[in-house]
């Protein structure tokens, strides 16, 4: 079992409540928003961008301060890039909180940071899904992020649901999320009633921000969490969601198509609307049924013939 980290301690033992660890990347400007969306797809709260000297820019974001997570992160950048990891104190490092608010994802849904309080965005028929991002995640208004929870509560609220059958159940009983990150997708899961939620990641940062996301919505029996590779799961289940990197998908495709059930759906993110073809070709034998497209992102669910 893995513990929740002392609050202001981080996995390793770094002392967050003192500094933060902010990857900072130089490139020439016509490649800043690449940059940007590769730490986007990273999950990031927040990215900046300054500009330097010699027409280069500065682009600055933060996976957390553990070496597996900023690991993680540079390993999906160019060659090319030059990068550095810089120290600044977490009151710098958080200023970003005061101006954090909800993240309406569906009609009626809606993810609130955990620090905010009573918030006029938020209605009292909304269901809600507390979010607090920890030290590597980001808060959950990313395109990515809101079209995999829109997505996943319409397949939860039957709008996708088959004609029940013996490959077809009428209800979703199984969900597993790959790359859980903070975990919201499982706790939104687990929210609904699905009987069965696993969520994974290669990250122990992971695994901690989603025990805490989910007993701050009061789902924390609901979940099993864990660094499992993807590889060793040997159950499957109705609804498999993966947001994560599209060269990460296309490296797990295989594994992909054997966890989700017959019947079930994959509900796939993190790829860009103009250059995905290449992910749904690796899903194979799987096909798309429904996608949601949001400021050049996209979110599709798919599922076996």
């Amino acid at each position: 079992m893995t513990e929740v980290p002392v609050d202001g301690l981080n996995t390793d033992g770094v002392d967050t409540d003192t500094f933060q660890r902010m990857i900072v990347v130089s490139v020439p400007a016509e490649s800043a928003d690449l940059v940007s969306d590769r730490f986007w797809q990273l999950g990031v709260r927040g990215v900046s961008e300054v500009d330097v000297a010699d027409g280069r820019v500065e682009i600055t974001s933060s996976v957390g301060n553990e070496p597996e997570s900023i690991d993680r992160a540079v390993a999906t950048f160019d060659p090319a890039w030059t990068w550095r990891v810089d120290e600044v104190t977490t009151a710098t490092g958080n200023q970003w909180r005061e101006h954090a608010a909800p993240i309406r994802y569906h009609s009626a849904m809606v993810m609130v940071p955990s620090w905010i309080g009573d918030h006029p965005d938020v209605r009292t028929s909304d269901h809600v899904t507390l979010v607090e991002p920890g030290s590597a995640f980001g808060l959950g208004d990313h395109p990515t992020t809101k079209g995999s929870m829109a997505v996943l509560v319409d397949v939860l609220h039957d709008s996708f649901r088959p004609i029940e059958s013996a490959d077809h159940p009428a209800v979703v009983s199984s969900v597993l999320d790959v790359g859980c990150g903070t975990g919201v997708l499982a706790v939104r899961a687990a929210q609904h009633g699905v009987e069965r939620v696993r969520a994974i990641d290669v990250a122990d940062a992971a695994v901690s921000a989603t025990l805490h996301n989910a007993a701050l919505n009061d789902v924390l029996g609901q979940i099993d969490v864990d660094t499992t590779p993807l590889a060793d799961i040997d159950e499957t289940f109705d609804v498999v969601v993966a947001n994560i990197l599209a060269p990460v998908l296309v490296a797990l495709a295989g594994d992909l198509v054997r966890v989700t059930a017959p019947g079930g759906w994959l509900i796939i993110s993190g790829i860009l609307e103009a250059d995905h073809q290449h992910v749904l070709d690796a899903l194979g034998p799987l096909v798309p049924r429904v996608s949601k497209r949001d400021d050049g992102w996209i979110t599709i669910a798919l599922r076996h013939p």
